[in-house]
């Protein structure tokens, strides 16, 4: 299993609509990936503005390579919709579940 962390740079310029990404993105995210492999999304928010990330999601698959297809196949999609969110590039990082 692999955790794949989306997450958004708390900067000083940052602006974010938390509502479209609850309301549209989250969902977006959840259809396409869905359709090749997602095992669940899980989003957390920053507590205060002295977190060093705004919000993380956290994207389940079975494998690095379910993953790889997975966004091979809807990665762009799901990129094109950033903008209407935030003006910050999300920061990916792709884990290995050593504890679930």
């Amino acid at each position: 299993m692999i955790d794949v962390m989306v997450a958004y740079p708390n900067q000083n310029d940052l602006t974010f609509d938390d509502q479209y990404y609850l309301d549209k993105h989250v969902p977006l995210v959840e259809e396409k990936l869905g359709e090749h492999g997602l095992r669940y999304a899980r989003i957390h928010r920053g507590t205060d503005a002295a977190s060093p990330y705004h919000l993380i999601a956290h994207l389940g698959f079975d494998s690095a390579e379910a993953f790889e297809s997975a966004f091979d196949a809807v990665g762009q999609t799901l990129m094109n919709d950033v903008p209407h969110f935030t003006n910050v590039e999300p920061v990916l990082q792709v884990s290995e579940v050593v504890i679930p």
